[in-house]
């Protein structure tokens, strides 16, 4: 394994690593460039799916529409859970989205740092007790109480490294801390 990168101009590892410096240049001149609004509109379509599309965002001071379609994603329960199994659930996502930000930070730090990135894997498994959500009991937390996560990496980083990378993953901040969420609620007629 090499100690740096292979660079083909400026994409390493597949990344484009000067719009990686540019953006991050751009942040540090004006904090309000590095403020982001992502959007997700879900909608119900029966029994346990539904269906959520995600289109624009807000990111560098203005919205951006490159998206010339709505990217969707789908969510049921497995029939286990009285569901079509059409789908992953809602607490499966949340391990998709701490994975997959996992290893879109890491890829994009180690590119932007000149690491090699030969292979990345990773599982997260959430333990949960669902006794909170079926309202048998009040006292145990109705969602995950604990995820390990197992990172396989052959890169040129060490273990060191990798850790520092990880930290700026945001789903991983959310996860490992708590956010506030404000619930708004409008019933219809």
């Amino acid at each position: 394994m090499n100690d740096t990168a292979e660079k083909l101009d400026h994409i390493v590892n597949g990344i484009d690593t000067s719009r990686i410096v540019d953006l991050a240049t751009n942040m540090a001149a004006d904090e309000n460039f590095g403020k982001f609004r992502f959007r997700a509109d879900n909608r119900w379509i029966d029994g346990s799916r539904s269906r959520t599309s995600i289109k624009d965002f807000y990111a560098g001071g203005g919205e951006i529409t490159e998206r010339s379609q709505a990217l969707t994603v789908d969510a049921d329960q497995p029939v286990y859970l009285g569901g079509q199994n059409t789908a992953p659930n809602a607490v499966e996502h949340y391990l998709n989205a701490l994975t997959s930000c996992l290893s879109t930070t890491l890829v994009a730090h180690a590119s932007a740092q000149g690491y090699a990135m030969e292979a990345l894997e990773i599982s997260a498994e959430g333990q949960m007790d669902a006794r909170g959500f079926f309202g048998v009991s009040d006292e145990v937390n109705r969602g995950y109480s604990k995820i390990e996560v197992d990172i396989r990496a052959r890169t040129s980083a060490d273990e060191q490294s990798l850790r520092k990378m990880a930290s700026y993953s945001p789903v991983y901040e959310m996860v490992s801390k708590a956010i506030p969420v404000t619930l708004n609620i409008t019933v219809e007629d």
